[in-house]
């Protein structure tokens, strides 16, 4: 009897570590889908492509903590159009949960204002999940340009309107707003040189076809060699490239910060007990130790994790920056108004 006795209290002990160990779900009622469409509205291998691809499994496990309810986040890409097939898709897709997708700052503001875009108004079509990239903007002088320092360059681009080159991913990207952004705050005129993505954008520049290159920190540490000289559009100097000063370093200007916010969103009108689920997912998968060593592994551009609601003002911070250039944007013959 006293072997029975201790056999059930080792097996109870058991029992107990178990159900400590994976304890109850938080929200074991929300039923969640089987599976997730996630729309990329750029190609396979880019940014935001990866983007999804390393973060979605960490997601899909928080889910499932939070649920006991597994899913299956599947990755659609629909690229063109600078973006708005896939934005247009995710605009206009059911709000019931099966699909969700990445949006891309400032681009969708600028894109809905270039043209009647199929997801306007965005901040009324889109709601926000969570975002945890933003991928600076960094100005870079080729050393193959006939000017000495980035100063010199805006300079004779204020002295002599269009005799300097920038070359970036564009028209209507963040490069291209950052470029406008610069200009504004100095006084300069560039002659804009727009490719299609930031991979042949960045061909030029080490070629030495432009005299400046405007792209994110993963664009400088892949043609730095090129790089005469270099600065990041934000005020404080950037953990992942250290060595490069900031335009208030180089140029004594404030100008805030700039570059390409990737952000998970779905279509407004989700349930609100699944949209508490998503976005909480979303925190706990950002903030995932795995998660965060093999995004740096990736160059995928971390910050502090912004979710929910916070991520709203984010995307309409976006607007006001987006309203603020567009007159820009119209001078420069991009957006018909």
């Amino acid at each position: 009897m006293k072997k029975l006795i201790t056999g059930i209290s080792a097996a109870a002990f058991a029992f107990s570590a178990f159900t400590t160990a994976f304890a109850a779900p938080k929200y074991p009622d929300v039923k969640v889908p089987g599976t997730i469409r996630v729309i990329v509205s750029y190609n396979a291998g880019g940014s935001s492509d990866t983007l999804a691809r390393v973060t979605l499994p960490y997601w899909e496990k928080a889910i499932e903590e939070l649920t006991g309810q597994s899913t299956n986040a599947v990755v659609v890409n629909l690229p063109g159009a600078g973006g708005e097939i896939g934005w247009t898709s995710l605009a206009h897709t059911r709000a019931d949960g099966t699909t969700i997708g990445i949006i891309n700052l400032p681009a969708v503001p600028i894109v809905e204002a270039a043209r009647n875009a199929g997801f306007e108004p965005w901040l009324e079509k889109f709601t926000g999940l969570g975002v945890n990239v933003i991928d600076p903007n960094v100005v870079r002088l080729s050393k193959k340009s006939k000017y000495g320092s980035l100063k010199e360059a805006i300079e004779a681009a204020i002295a002599k309107p269009g005799s300097v080159t920038v070359g970036a991913d564009g028209p209507l990207s963040d490069d291209h707003v950052a470029m406008y952004a610069l200009s504004k705050a100095t006084g300069a005129k560039f002659t804009f040189v727009p490719f299609s993505g930031s991979s042949p954008a960045n061909r030029s520049f080490m070629a030495g076809e432009v005299d400046i290159a405007i792209g994110n920190a993963f664009d400088h540490v892949k043609s730095k060699d090129s790089a005469k000289e270099a600065m990041i559009l934000r005020p404080e100097r950037y953990a992942l490239l250290p060595d490069v000063p900031t335009i208030k370093e180089t140029l004594g200007i404030d100008l805030g910060n700039f570059g390409s916010t990737r952000g998970f969103a779905t279509a407004a009108g989700m349930p609100e007990d699944l949209l508490k689920v998503y976005r909480e997912a979303f925190g706990i998968a950002f903030t995932n130790e795995e998660y965060m060593a093999e995004a740096r592994k990736r160059n995928i551009t971390i910050v502090e994790p912004v979710v929910g609601d916070a991520f709203t003002k984010v995307m309409e911070k976006n607007q006001e920056i987006a309203q603020e250039l567009l007159q820009l944007f119209i001078d420069g013959g991009y957006i018909k108004k």
